[in-house]
């Protein structure tokens, strides 16, 4: 009779084990999913022009302008509504977020400032 009760609890923690183990029992790495880093750019407005005048971008990628004349400028994309003053030695970032090519300037000055974004 011990014997028939030892193989019997022997049985019960046997099916109980194999019973958590298959339904998901196991541990379970709880570690939150980190996100990736968005892109990011940088865009300088100095000696009175874009630097570089020509960006290719990925959707998603955060462009920066720093302004490093000693005057203010402006970032203008009229295809986004975007027109955005920036002081000497201050900075603006947008996010761009929509795919094309996309024409930027600076009306704060006589001498064009220009530069072409594109998003792809």
């Amino acid at each position: 009779m011990k014997k028939l009760k030892q193989l019997t609890l022997l049985m019960i923690i046997g099916l109980s084990f194999s019973m958590a183990v298959g339904c998901g029992g196991e541990k379970k790495d709880t570690k939150p999913v980190e996100e990736a880093a968005a892109a990011t750019a940088t865009v300088k407005l100095s000696g009175y022009k874009f630097n570089p005048t020509t960006l290719s971008i990925a959707v998603g990628t955060i462009v920066t302008f720093k302004n490093k004349d000693p005057e203010v400028h402006n970032v203008r994309i009229p295809a986004l509504n975007i027109d955005e003053n920036i002081e000497p030695g201050a900075s603006w970032s947008f996010t761009f977020s929509t795919a094309g090519e996309f024409a930027v300037d600076n009306r704060m000055t006589e001498n064009p400032m220009k530069a072409t974004i594109t998003v792809k």
